[in-house]
């Protein structure tokens, strides 16, 4: 089942980049591209930055490096669908199958196609072994960073990546952070649901709880790929099938309405992180039980009412 996710990722990006990453420069394209450019002496950072054009920390490139020495668009493809398989395998370890409906919600189908970092840091997420390609995306690792378990054997070979960069181009650092001002995101905290999803935070030492509210902290974009970590939070098909959906329903009123998917993240935060966070309480026993409670009461006052 995981090979199977693996291969048709990889099938996926071959029909999607037949032929090489020269004008594809975003995300993973842009570290690839990077990679090759550490490896023939170029500057990774003479691109001009946009909106469609944001560069990313010198790490990424580190990161994919071994695999942008494939020709053309294998080493991604690769990288990609083994990534793929191994989310597949650890969302199934235990049996629990229904977690693989992630690989048909729009987040990871935007991933997919734009050959984003997300599927990479919910694999970090549950395997903390590839914790290192959280450096590759700083807005993203927060919520991953606070989630996940630090081993000693983690947080040195972590750190090792992170020095590496550094040794190949010690400017690097200033040269990204000159060039991320055109960065265009939202931030689900500072929006009209920012006072209710601050109720997340009280629920802070369970770990689906904190993850959501890590998220609305985080600056993202707002083509559906940076919301993939949130199809962590469901615990049942169900809750799993309720997000999907959901965020399906918003997906194609977008595609339907508009020109393009970059609109107002109010489309986001309503089919997706609303949804999300409602799943978080749901799971919160106190909050289940209080429910519970008061539905109860309604009902028994109701069939009271019958009998009388």
């Amino acid at each position: 089942m995981s090979f199977l996710a693996g291969v048709l990722a990889a099938v996926v990006l071959i029909r999607l980049h037949p032929h090489h990453l020269d004008g594809v420069l975003v995300d993973m394209g842009w570290a690839f591209n990077a990679a090759r450019d550490l490896w023939e002496g170029r500057d990774p950072y003479r691109h001009e930055p946009s909106i469609m054009l944001v560069p990313y920390p010198l790490t990424a490139a580190i990161i994919v490096f071994p695999w942008a020495l494939f020709p053309g668009v294998w080493g991604l493809v690769l990288l990609f669908g083994i990534v793929s398989a191994c989310l597949a395998y650890v969302l199934i370890r235990d049996d629990q199958y229904w977690r693989l409906i992630v690989f048909v919600s729009p987040a990871y189908f935007m991933a997919l196609k734009s050959i984003q970092w997300s599927p990479f840091f919910m694999l970090a997420l549950f395997l903390p072994i590839v914790a290192p390609v959280l450096l590759a995306k700083p807005t993203l690792a927060l919520p991953v960073a606070l989630s996940i378990s630090w081993t000693p054997l983690r947080l040195l070979i972590t750190v090792f990546v992170g020095i590496i960069p550094f040794i190949v181009m010690p400017d690097w650092l200033w040269r990204w952070i000159d060039q991320v001002g055109n960065y265009d995101g939202f931030i689900p905290l500072i929006s009209w649901f920012g006072p209710i999803f601050l109720l997340s935070g009280l629920f802070w030492r369970d770990v689906r709880a904190r993850l959501f509210f890590l998220m609305t902290l985080i600056p993202q974009h707002r083509f559906f790929y940076d919301q993939l970590l949130l199809w962590a939070i469901p615990q049942t098909r169900q809750q799993m099938l309720i997000l999907t959906i959901s965020s399906w329903i918003g997906f194609y009123y977008i595609w339907l309405s508009f020109d393009t998917l970059w609109v107002n993240e109010v489309y986001l935060l309503t089919t997706i992180y609303l949804p999300a966070f409602l799943i978080t309480l749901w799971q919160q026993p106190v909050i289940h039980q209080r429910f519970r409670a008061v539905f109860g009461m309604l009902l028994s006052k109701h069939d009271r009412v019958d009998i009388q």
